[in-house]
């Protein structure tokens, strides 16, 4: 049962503490996940500790480790408020800052960690961190607490849940505790949600490329043929062009909207696409009411995609100022980035497709895996895109490997909350054993079979262990 109450009264208490450190001059870092998610909720804390009057400074990581957290430690800040990471690493923190912080986050732990004083956690207080909280709803409502003036910040939630995908009610809805944080940004006249097509760059991009574009749902026939769309429309009498400008999505009345639809319709029926890839098209759109129309801020999925490109292409710093409202240099360069980062998603596809030697033909059935993920926002993208499988972790001569701690902590949040297989690569049988146990569905093995004195043997024993890991979760 969800405890709304019970998360606010609790943040009523911390933002009080935390506030007081603020008034009495003390160094307040706040530290936090490089995707779009993350960069909203460390800028939301990140803002209000600043208007606040609080020595505070934001720092964005890839990932937390103990290297890191030493780091963290010689720097001799007075208090840490980390974001959307550091839930599996409870203990170390406890060691380096000596109970000097605060963790944030929807990831779901352990009974005993939740009940820690250092930590709030969505699922303690009876929301599902995977589709009902986001790190970023998380972050806002801390912020709401400590002054009600913060209510401004609401749309950062609601754009780190679309960017963790948490759109998982009826017609990719937001639900849950994010659901508060979008109805605080609609009282505030910030936000809006209505009905309509779900394209992809619907605020930004011309009517045949948000098309063109659109992966979820696939459209057969149609996702990725920018020409085919163009000619499509074109001979259906759908007006592209006003004057010497292409159209958008969210420039189209009802009619066209109308018009547009049943076109995708007979060309997905044309194609055996089917009515479920329609369906698909139509859900909750949540439009930013005081952001320009036709920048990437309006729309918040299209927000989120901004973000993430910051993140992944290491302009963290920029994502953070354009969270918290610069519009002149940062925005310009986070677009740039976000045209550099689609340039470099192409090519990486391209390199894919043009490689036979990196998928696997089963006859008519090509089975593609993405691997060398070292980032959250990484394996959202190649989930987004379409890959067959995710694959965390690293052979042998990988440089660095990926510390087990870090694995297990990746490989429980994939399962959590998405549905495309996770294969783990485990570096000894007990880290097959517990990679199993944090969800992954398939495990891949290699000095652990291969160095063993008897490969046979040893692969027999990995059978055994997944197999009682099986029987126990059955």
């Amino acid at each position: 049962m969800p405890d709304l109450e019970g998360l606010l009264g609790r943040y009523e208490s911390l933002s009080k503490d935390i506030l007081k450190l603020a008034s009495d001059g003390r160094k307040v870092i706040v530290v936090t996940h490089v995707d779009a998610d993350g960069l909203a909720s460390g800028s939301a804390v990140f803002a209000a500790l600043t208007r606040a009057g609080a020595n505070v400074t934001v720092r964005c990581v890839p990932d937390l480790d103990p290297k890191l957290i030493g780091e963290l430690a010689s720097q001799r800040y007075d208090f840490h408020i980390f974001t959307d990471l550091a839930s599996t690493l409870l203990a170390e923190l406890e060691d380096a800052f000596d109970g000097r912080f605060l963790v944030i986050d929807h990831h779901q732990l352990s009974e005993q960690d939740m009940q820690k004083p250092t930590v709030v956690n969505a699922w303690r207080y009876g929301y599902d961190g995977g589709r009902e909280a986001c790190s970023a709803s998380m972050a806002y409502l801390f912020a709401r607490a400590a002054s009600p003036s913060n209510r401004d910040l609401a749309p950062l939630a609601v754009v780190g849940a679309v960017a963790d995908r948490q759109d998982a009610g009826p017609n990719r809805s937001l639900t849950g505790l994010n659901r508060v944080s979008l109805e605080d940004a609609q009282s505030a006249g910030l936000v809006t949600a209505s009905k309509d097509l779900l394209f992809t760059g619907r605020e930004t991009r011309p009517i045949h490329e948000a098309v063109a574009l659109t992966s979820t749902p696939y459209l057969p026939g149609l996702t990725g043929s920018k020409d085919l769309v163009l000619s499509t429309l074109h001979q259906a009498g759908l007006r592209l062009k006003d004057g010497g400008s292409w159209r958008t999505i969210s420039s189209l009345d009802s009619a066209e909207k109308g018009k547009l639809t049943e076109v995708i319709a007979a060309n997905l029926g044309a194609t055996g696409g089917g009515a479920d890839a329609l369906n698909g098209l139509v859900g909750e759109v949540y439009t930013l009411e005081f952001e320009d129309a036709f920048t990437p801020l309006r729309d918040a999925r299209e927000f989120a995609t901004l973000l993430n490109a910051c993140g992944r292409m290491g302009v963290t710093g920029t994502g953070v100022s354009v969270c918290l409202g610069e519009r002149s240099e940062a925005l310009n360069s986070a677009m740039r980035t976000l045209a550099e980062y689609r340039v470099s998603l192409n090519r990486s596809i391209q390199g894919l497709v043009d490689d036979p030697s990196r998928m696997e033909r089963h006859g008519t059935l090509v089975i593609v895996g993405a691997g060398g993920l070292r980032m959250r926002d990484e394996a959202m993208t190649a989930g987004e895109k379409g890959a067959d499988y995710v694959m965390f972790g690293e052979a042998r001569g990988a440089a660095p490997p990926m510390a087990l701690e870090l694995l297990l902590e990746r490989v429980g949040w994939w399962a959590e909350i998405c549905e495309t297989p996770c294969v783990a690569y485990a570096a000894s049988i007990e880290a097959a054993r517990r990679l199993a146990e944090a969800g992954a569905d398939f495990v891949a093995v290699d000095a652990a079979v291969w160095d063993a004195a008897s490969p046979v043997d040893a692969a027999r024993d990995v059978q055994a262990v997944l197999a009682e890991v099986a029987a126990e979760a059955s």
